[in-house]
């Protein structure tokens, strides 16, 4: 038998978000007599530890922020790379990509892997830089790996070599869903009516995901159909404001603001259309875990969520920052359930054809190969 490959994964993000769920599906579905894992966690998620553990994986918690390390941490990961002599390094997130990618060819790691998963930022005046810097590395880079055919254009047009640009999307294990759950203990759990339609959302507060048009549109809503709940499942630097926005609108009993959920995606069973209002995207998880749920699905247009919604087939697709279509789109799904029941269904068929865990762990293989 041939000796495993030794794999290290490493990223970054602020919270628990698909960051954590798509490294952690990667250590648990590459085959472990291929692959020898090794997955650098940053320290302020030590609650994800035991998960990781659990797949078989060495796991080495970094201290780490955004964009900078401590000197310790640079060290660690410096000897993690070149003492181990770690052959393949994938590291995923675009904080990681600017930090990890020139340590590790340093290091002297023997290939080195990259997924943004979104290439776009919010700092916009800094696109420039941004750009110069992912071409640059690009060249350190055995492959930089795109979750979705616009993203990877967009990639290609930066000039990085077309030769070093892939397409992976991101998968979730349908099996795993149970399609028959306790929704009225999933709504008493969160504290809403379960004899009342739900309009659900899960995803960071934050300025990419634009939760203060999911406000808006909630307001649409509820001038036709006063009965409908909503709820927003996540954390963010825009808790505060979402927050104050719904008591400024006196939507404090029908727009529930649940922070953050530990496998916020079990909640979704409970939902009757489960939406996404992103000013960008690379190809988030809330909407194929949704999808796996057979649950229909309105998201805003933008990067991957146009290649994963089939619109009118498995949902619906609407301009970014157009509440008001958001809003018609979601009336339409909750006024004709026979409707909302054949997109779910097609939408877990998508998946399964398109999504799922085995295919990009399949595609990931080929890749390190």
């Amino acid at each position: 038998m041939a000796t495993a490959l030794k794999l290290l994964l490493i990223y970054y993000e602020p919270r628990v978000s698909g960051q954590t769920t798509h490294v952690l599906s990667l250590a648990r579905f590459l085959d472990k007599n291929r692959y020898q894992l090794t997955v650098v966690l940053p320290a302020h998620l030590a609650q994800c530890q035991q998960d990781f553990l659990k797949t078989g994986a060495h796991v080495v918690l970094l201290p780490m922020r955004k964009f900078f390390w401590p000197l310790s941490s640079i060290i660690t990961f410096f000897r993690l790379v070149n003492q181990a002599k770690m052959e393949l390094v994938h590291i995923h997130s675009q904080e990681m990509g600017l930090t990890a990618r020139p340590l590790a060819w340093l290091a002297g790691a023997h290939a080195i892997f990259y997924t943004p998963q979104t290439i776009d930022i919010r700092q916009t005046r800094w696109s420039g830089l941004y750009i110069f810097l992912e071409r640059t590395l690009a060249r350190i880079t055995k492959a930089v790996i795109s979750v979705n055919e616009r993203d990877r254009s967009r990639l290609v047009h930066w000039g990085i070599p077309a030769r070093k640009v892939a397409i992976v999307p991101n998968g979730i294990d349908p099996a795993a869903v149970n399609l028959k759950p306790d929704r009225q203990a999933l709504f008493s759990a969160m504290g809403i009516d379960d004899r009342q339609p739900l309009v659900m959302q899960v995803g960071r507060l934050s300025a990419q995901k634009n939760p203060h048009d999911f406000i808006e549109g909630a307001i649409l809503v509820l001038r036709q159909m006063p009965q409908v709940q909503f709820a927003l499942i996540g954390e963010g630097p825009l808790e505060q404001e979402v927050l104050e926005q719904v008591r400024s609108l006196g939507l404090e009993s029908s727009v529930h603001l649940l922070g953050w959920q530990p496998e916020a995606w079990r909640l979704m069973a409970a939902a009757n259309v489960v939406t996404l209002t992103s000013l960008w995207e690379g190809m988030p998880y809330s909407l194929l875990e949704a999808m796996a749920q057979c649950k229909p699905v309105v998201a805003t247009s933008v990067n991957g969520c146009a290649e994963i919604v089939e619109d009118g087939v498995t949902g619906y697709l609407v301009a970014p920052q157009d509440p008001t279509a958001w809003a018609e789109r979601v009336i339409s799904l909750l006024r004709n359930p026979v409707l909302a029941d054949k997109l779910g269904q097609a939408g877990r068929q998508r998946l399964q054809e398109k999504f799922s865990v085995h295919r990009m762990i399949h595609q990931l293989d080929g890749l390190y190969s």
